[in-house]
């Protein structure tokens, strides 16, 4: 096996409990993670959540990616709207009502 722990010789039964977690770790990536991702751990190429929802890191990516994407929007419409704001301009509220539920003075019109 690769990455033993120098305290366990190849051949031999594992010395004791942190051998066989440091083996975990540094040969198959398997870390349990603490604080406040406690609960979270990675198991090879994946983040395992506490209820045992698997996250690779491809869809990580595009999580983050999405949110960047929300963000920039978030901000770009915000600026448009002070920049109307600032130029008297206020944006436009549109209703729209059907004509068959529009009632004047007690009668149904449509």
């Amino acid at each position: 096996m690769t990455n033993r722990p120098p305290c366990w010789s190849e051949g031999q039964k594992c010395p004791n409990d942190c051998a066989a977690a440091l083996l975990q770790q540094q040969a198959h990536n398997h870390f349990n993670l603490t604080g406040p991702w406690s609960g979270w751990r990675l198991r090879g190429r994946d983040l395992v959540g506490p209820g045992g929802e698997r996250v690779s890191p491809e869809r990580l990516r595009g999580l983050l990616w999405r949110e960047a994407g929300t963000d920039r929007a978030s901000s770009a419409r915000n600026r448009r709207e002070a920049a109307q704001a600032a130029r008297g301009r206020q944006p436009v509220k549109v209703v729209v009502i059907e004509l068959a539920d529009f009632r004047v003075g007690g009668v149904t019109v449509g």
